[in-house]
């Protein structure tokens, strides 16, 4: 899990094709810490790219180490921009930029203008990091403003912070300037940030497609609506749907919020939304959904809310209480034997749910769901050596994917969970799995690390989790259907003792296939 501060909302993001009028004035070469106050001119006019990563990349020691470094006057690389008419834009030294101006606006992802940009719906871990780095900074240095308190009355303070505030006023940071219009800057930023952060294809993909629908609906999601509004261009009954979809889909897959180390089964399909991978798992997720990854760019939202819509039905499938869930357990389905969320299980068992959906052979899975999370209970191993071979990426979920697959069709042919491991190992596709790896060698019998914690309060609360009495199949608290164990229809009462529960797809679609087929028997 990502221990990272969130500062993206003190420099405001902005489109980076504005057109603007060749503007030819001349331009400061540094700027001091006052110009990042909130009515200076230069902070109004400062503006990040709107596809721009999140400054959220540093954790506390690299703000406190940042704001050090400025005050005692140390090299601090240059920060370089891009003017237009009305906007200065951030090409390379954002996290610089925004570290400082924590400092200023003492705001480290959970301040007043953090509040409002992220519409007061701030994750626990943030505020829990912002804390941390607001104490280690007051600590160690000293707030910004009992600096300007130090050099109005020093009296009232001691030397060390006097000596530093009376210094605050000649330190700068050093400015360069790209010339030339949008598209030599965005050139110039993709060419920076490959060299020094080190930009990934993937990253690059969300970059070039920011006004793709799937982009668009991927990062309205892992911000719940909330923070740049990417959808802004469109009409407000539009940008309206597009917050509300988000919404919904933020709840669907990251609440509960995941809390290390992990002590419930109340666990979150997607992981924590404050770690790195989890704005590509839901773009892979969105494109999952959707079908394709060549896709237009959206003109007027309808784009982006279709792919919203889809998204939410699938993500209603896999794991909440509406009738269609199958609901499947995240303990199970979506997290290592470490307890960690790991997004190539979420996606490649979203793959095979969508598939299995499509083809109307959900009572498939349904009926071996049972033996199939006894076998990856006790096979955790198995998964990880088919991830250690081919990766986490497309080839890796499609060989995983291969893996379900062919360990579904043994189960329902009739082959013991337990015996899957060796027939599998025989056959030419999966010679190299080890069935004899278990999940703790080498593991110190005195020494356990979080993860190692969390996978055992994980394996050992599965032992006692609520199952469903129609597929036998773990019941998670995000997909609970309390069911009359005999129907209304059958004569059944409302009555605690007539009542189970079970999962929503169960109590619905499968146990009435089930008793339709019961009748057909008897008649």
């Amino acid at each position: 899990m990502a221990v990272s501060v969130n500062l993206d909302a003190l420099i405001p993001r902005e489109d980076f094709e504005v057109f603007t009028d060749k503007d030819d004035a001349p331009v400061s070469q540094t700027i001091g810490v006052r110009n990042l106050e909130r009515r200076d001119f230069f902070y109004l006019a400062l503006r990040k790219p709107d596809f721009q990563r999140e400054t959220s990349e540093w954790d506390s020691s690299r703000v406190v180490g940042l704001i050090r470094t400025f005050i005692e006057g140390d090299l601090i690389p240059s920060v370089i921009l891009w003017k237009n008419k009305e906007y200065i834009f951030v090409i390379d030294g954002s996290h610089r930029l925004s570290a400082l101006t924590a400092w200023v606006h003492d705001d480290y992802g959970d301040g007043e203008l953090s509040q409002k940009f992220f519409n007061h719906s701030i994750p626990d871990e943030q505020i829990k990091y912002a804390k941390r780095t607001r104490e280690m900074v007051n600590k160690e240095i000293g707030s910004y403003v009992d600096h300007q308190k130090a050099a109005e009355n020093p009296e009232g303070f001691g030397p060390d912070i006097v000596k530093r505030a009376r210094a605050l006023g000649s330190r700068a940071l050093n400015l360069q300037w790209v010339r030339g219009g949008a598209a030599k800057a965005e050139d110039s930023f993709t060419r920076i940030n490959q060299q020094a952060a080190m930009i990934t294809p993937q990253e690059l993909e969300l970059i070039q497609g920011r006004r793709k629908p799937t982009t668009i609906a991927a990062r309205a999601i892992i911000r719940r609506g909330t923070g740049h509004q990417y959808w802004s261009a469109f009409g407000s009954a539009q940008q309206s749907e597009i917050r509300e979809l988000a919404t919904d889909l933020h709840v669907l897959l990251f609440e509960p919020t995941l809390n290390y180390p992990i002590k419930s089964l109340d666990l979150p399909a997607g992981g924590a939304v404050y770690s790195g991978p989890a704005l590509r798992m839901v773009y892979d997720f969105v494109n999952l959904c959707v079908g394709t990854t060549n896709v237009e760019d959206d003109v007027d939202g309808g784009r982006t809310i279709e792919c919203l819509k889809r998204c939410r039905r699938v993500a209603q499938l896999l794991l909440s209480n509406k009738s269609q869930s199958i609901g499947l357990h995240p303990a199970i389905y979506f997290y290592s034997w470490t307890g960690k969320q790991q997004p190539i299980l979420f996606l490649t068992m979203a793959s095979l749910i969508v598939e299995l959906d499509r083809d109307n052979r959900l009572v498939y899975f349904i009926k071996n769901r049972e033996k199939l999370e006894e076998f990856i209970m006790n096979n955790r191993t198995l998964l990880n050596q088919v991830i250690r071979k081919y990766g986490t990426k497309n080839s890796g979920s499609k060989h995983l994917k291969n893996f379900y697959d062919q360990v579904i069709k043994m189960i329902s042919s009739g082959v013991p969970p337990e015996e899957i491991p060796e027939v599998l190992s025989k056959l030419a596709e999966y010679s190299y799995l080890q069935p004899g790896e278990t999940s703790y060698d080498n593991i110190s019998p005195t020494r356990y690390s979080t993860q190692v914690k969390s996978g055992l309060i994980i394996r050992n609360m599965l032992a006692n989790a609520p199952r469903c009495p129609i597929c036998k199949g773990l019941v998670p608290s995000q997909a609970i259907s309390i069911d009359h164990i005999k129907r209304c229809a059958d004569g059944g009462e409302s009555t605690v003792d007539n009542a189970q529960i079970t999962h929503p797809y169960c109590n619905t679609g499968y146990k009435e296939m089930l008793c339709s087929n019961q009748k057909n028997k008897l008649s």
